[in-house]
Formats: C-alpha cells, sequence, structure tokens
C-alpha cells in the first residue's frame, strides 16, 4: 500500500478528484476503490472491512456508490486528460507512438432498465467468447514507453471495433495537443475512409491489413503464380522458444492499398510454424468430432439437410471449411416386419422395409491445404510514414504489450466481475479500473528503469527465487504480501508501534522506486 500511494501522490489523483468531484469523501472513495482493484477485488459491500485491514479510511457501501454516481455525471474527459498530462510530466513519459486495442467485459443479469445516458449493456460479438452474455466495449491505449494506458473509452456492447477508431484518434489527438504521434492498431483500423481522414490531418499510422481485403486476394495470386521474392530483414532469438531463432523477410516491390498507402509483405519463420501447426490440430480435432458425430442419435428427423447443418456448425467451429468437405450419403439396409400381432409362426407373413441410414464421407482438399501453406507466416502492414520495412515492423511488435494489459485487467483485477446493477454506475467503475490499471503500469515501468539504471539483469521475483528480467506488479503484490506492522495495547492503550523488517529483495526494490523505507516502519 505504501508503493501505491506513493505513486498516487505523484499521480495528484486526490487533487485532481476533489477538484472535479467537489468532494473529498468521493475523492477518497474512488481511490479507495482503485486500490482495492489493485489488490484483491471486493464488491462495495465488502470493501469497508477489507480497508480496515490496511488502517485505511472505511468508506460504506452507501458512500462508494453515490461517489460512483457523482464520478458518472461530471466531465470524465477533462478530468481524465489532467491525470495523463500531469502523469506524464511527473514521469517523463514518451508519447511519440500510441497502440490501441480493444477488449470485451462480459455481464451477467438482465439489466433491462439501463439509463439512456450511459452506455448500452448489449450481446455483441464477444472476445470472452460468450456471445450468450450482454457486454460493454473497453478500449485502451498505451505509450510504447513502458506500456503506460494514456487514454481509455468505453462503448456499446454491440459496437464494433472500426465504427470507433477515427473517434479514439481525435481523443488522443485532443489530449496530446498534436497530431505527428504514431498510431498503432490491429486491422479493424484499416478502413478506407479512417486512413484517409488521419492522414489528411498530418497523422501517422501503422495498421494490420485485413484478410477481407482485395490486396490480400491479390497478394495470395502471386504466391500461388510464384511472383514474389523475398528480402531477409532481421533475425532474433525467439521469444518462445529461446534456443530457436524467428526470421523475418519482406517481400520485394512496392506494394499499394487501393488509397495508396504503402504495404508491407513480411513472413516469420516462427509465426509459419504456428500456423501450419494450428492449421494442422484444427483439421484432427474437426475430423474426430465428425467421425465421431453419432448420426443416429442426432434429435429429430435424420435428413440430409438437418446433418448438413450440424457438418457446417462444427466445421464453422475449427473454422475448417477450406481444408475438409464432407459428403453425405445414405446406404439402404433391408428389414423385415411381421404383418400380424403375437409370436411368428409359420404362417406368418412379412413386409420389407428400406431404412436408409447416413453415412459421413469425410474428405480432406489436399490442393487448398497446399495453397494455404503458402500463406504460413505471412502478414501484411500499412503504413503512411516512410519508415524502411524493418522499422515498420519493430513498431507494430510492441502490438502484444497492449494485450498483456488487458489480461492484467481481467485477470489479476477481476475487471469481468462486475457487482453493479445500474449501467451509470458501471461506466463510472469503468474510470477506477483504468486508474487502477494505470498505476501499475507506471509502478511497473519505474521497477524495470531503475533496475536498466542500476544495470540489473534480473531480480528474484519468481517463486523459489527465480529470476525475472521483467518484474511484473503482480509478482510485486507476491514479494510485499507478507509486510505488516503490530501494535502492543495495554488496557486500551497503544504501548508500542513494530513492523516486521524487511527483506533484501523489498529494500532493493523500495530504493529502485524510490519509495522511502520509513513508510514501512512505524
Amino acid at each position: 500500500m505504501p508503493i501505491i500511494d506513493s505513486f498516487m501522490n505523484k499521480m495528484n489523483l486526490f487533487e485532481f478528484l476533489v477538484e472535479a468531484l467537489r468532494n473529498q469523501n468521493y475523492a477518497e472513495a474512488i481511490i479507495l476503490l482503485s486500490k482495492n482493484i489493485l489488490i484483491n477485488r471486493e464488491a462495495l459491500y465488502g470493501i469497508g472491512e477489507w480497508a480496515a485491514k490496511y488502517n485505511l479510511r472505511e468508506l460504506g457501501d452507501d458512500c462508494l456508490a453515490r461517489a460512483l454516481d457523482r464520478l458518472f455525471e461530471i466531465d470524465r474527459a477533462t478530468l481524465q486528460t489532467k491525470i495523463v498530462l500531469a502523469s506524464a510530466k511527473t514521469f517523463e513519459l514518451n508519447l511519440d507512438q500510441i497502440h490501441s486495442d480493444s477488449t470485451s467485459i462480459s455481464l451477467s443479469g438482465d439489466y433491462k432498465n439501463q439509463d439512456t445516458k450511459a452506455i448500452k449493456l448489449k450481446r455483441g460479438y464477444s472476445k470472452a467468447h460468450r456471445p450468450d452474455l450482454k457486454q460493454l466495449i473497453y478500449n485502451l491505449c498505451v505509450t510504447r514507453d513502458g506500456a503506460v494506458p494514456v487514454h481509455f473509452k468505453c462503448f456499446d456492447g454491440n459496437r464494433t471495433d472500426d465504427s470507433f477508431q477515427l473517434e479514439i484518434w481525435n481523443s488522443l489527438r485532443t489530449l496530446l495537443q498534436r497530431s505527428d504521434f504514431t498510431y498503432v492498431a490491429d486491422s479493424k483500423f484499416c478502413v478506407g475512409p479512417t486512413m484517409s481522414k488521419v492522414d489528411s490531418e498530418h497523422g501517422l499510422f501503422v495498421t494490420m491489413v485485413p484478410k477481407t481485403r482485395a490486396e490480400t486476394k491479390d497478394f495470395r495470386k502471386e504466391l500461388e503464380q510464384g511472383d514474389v521474392r523475398w528480402e531477409k530483414i532481421l533475425r532474433k532469438r525467439s521469444n518462445r522458444y529461446l534456443k530457436e531463432f524467428d526470421t523475418f523477410e519482406v517481400a520485394t516491390g512496392d506494394y499499394r492499398l487501393r488509397e495508396g498507402f504503402r504495404l508491407y509483405w513480411y513472413r516469420s519463420s516462427q509465426k509459419a510454424k504456428r500456423d501450419a501447426e494450428s492449421r494442422k490440430n484444427r483439421i484432427s480435432l474437426a475430423v474426430d468430432r465428425l467421425e465421431n458425430l453419432t448420426l443416429d442419435r442426432l434429435r429429430g428427423p435424420k435428413t440430409a439437410s438437418s446433418i448438413e447443418k450440424k457438418i457446417e456448425k462444427i466445421l464453422a467451429r475449427y473454422q475448417v471449411k477450406d481444408w475438409v468437405s464432407v459428403e453425405v450419403k445414405f446406404d439402404t439396409h433391408e428389414k423385415f416386419k411381421a404383418l400380424s400381432r403375437g409370436k411368428p409362426t409359420k404362417e406368418t407373413q412379412y413386409r420389407k422395409i428400406d431404412i436408409k441410414k447416413p453415412r459421413l464421407h469425410i474428405k480432406k482438399n489436399m490442393e487448398m491445404i497446399g495453397k494455404s501453406k503458402l500463406l504460413d507466416g505471412i502478414f501484411p502492414l500499412a503504413t503512411n510514414k516512410k519508415d524502411q520495412a524493418i522499422e515498420t515492423l519493430k513498431i507494430y511488435k510492441y502490438q502484444p504489450y497492449i494485450e498483456k494489459r488487458h489480461m492484467h485487467f481481467k485477470t489479476s483485477q477481476n475487471g469481468d466481475s462486475i457487482w453493479l446493477k445500474k449501467n451509470t454506475r458501471i461506466e463510472a467503475l469503468m474510470f477506477a479500473e483504468y486508474i487502477a490499471q494505470m498505476t501499475a503500469a507506471l509502478i511497473e515501468r519505474a521497477l524495470r528503469k531503475g533496475m536498466q539504471d542500476k544495470k540489473i539483469e534480473a531480480m528474484p521475483c519468481l517463486p523459489e527465487n527465480r529470476n525475472s528480467t521483467s518484474p511484473t506488479f503482480d509478482q510485486l503484490l507476491r514479494i510485499f504480501d507478507d509486510c505488516s506492522s503490530h501494535q502492543l495495547i495495554e488496557r486500551g492503550q497503544v504501548i508500542k508501534k513494530f513492523a516486521e523488517p524487511l527483506t533484501k529483495i523489498q529494500t532493493q526494490i523500495l530504493t529502485l522506486l524510490e519509495v522511502p523505507v520509513k513508510n514501512y516502519t512505524p
């Protein structure tokens, strides 16, 4: 908690919140919510009891709920801008390159009566693979410098990413008071009007090109005809397999999008292996599922159309429609049925019945599999920058760090657990989630920067004192989890306060974070 307090003080969070909310109790409530999200996510009614463990001011759930109501009513965009600009100045953040990505947050419940002024909790494309639940879309933007969140915004659950990319870029331009920063996004940004608008405003971007674009189909034809030539531009050790190397190549030639922007086609040796393995596993799983499909036990009529629907569902689930073909055939079996009741005798007459039993003929489309192999390891990037292919590649390769922020949001911060009924309070709660994300990211950045300045390659932050070259906030929580203070009380009077001595790694971390050791002593 002293570490979190130190960084929140440097961010001037309390002052900004008091100014915006015009109430110190509400400001303390929002900060308390953010601290609880960082350490141990609780429902509103459990935060008071949790706060007592850390000797924090105990606020009831009514006060916390009213604070969220007030936070929803104010101008949160202006508040976010003040916090970000102050933090950027205090921690000297480099804002030249911003990465953007979104995730979906699932919510259990009906949410029938929603406030029309707040975000709409609706069913949409679920990135958490829960289409049965309502959701909201949480978009986050982080810096290339330490993956520190500098902007967030929530959208209705049925909004698609391509519909708000330009809105996000305009918000960043307003926040940074400049348009020449590099905006890095996924394929949802690769829309003609969006790219042209950003380019006309002197903005810079790097984006993935979707498979649905005509340029992708044209390049695939060139590959099939053998007209593509590759040039090696980078060889580095693989992040996943340290004993292997990843070789990157770029297709030679001047490739362009139809809007005129530069298009680079890259090929990664490690990605090629992953693509081939993924295709093999998906085909294997689909074929096993089809072979084990017991047609006799299917509910409803055993017609060809009903069986084909089952087959289509399996092929779509594993995304193997181009590689696996299935034909439904019917085998005729003879069956004899007695025309009279009772035990059969010599005089019993029988009627022959022809029964058609369905059978699946599964076949792998080797021609399409061979064509798909040509695309293994290939991914296209579009940009309006004048950088070379290798520089554009290095810019985009930082994109996975924002995905780690989303993973931390849903795991450590338990962001998917929403125990609120009003969508207005849920929208305000997302602001507290963002504050928690930003605080954790700044702590991680400061620790890693301190290690770099002191030339420390790794620290024993993992269980069993294993070394970590990039300590995370979760590792920090584990290291300081056993820190506690004690009081000796006699007849209701505190006689003495004392704390357990800090370990060597704890003292080292506090020094790197520039947090006074005395904060952990009475």
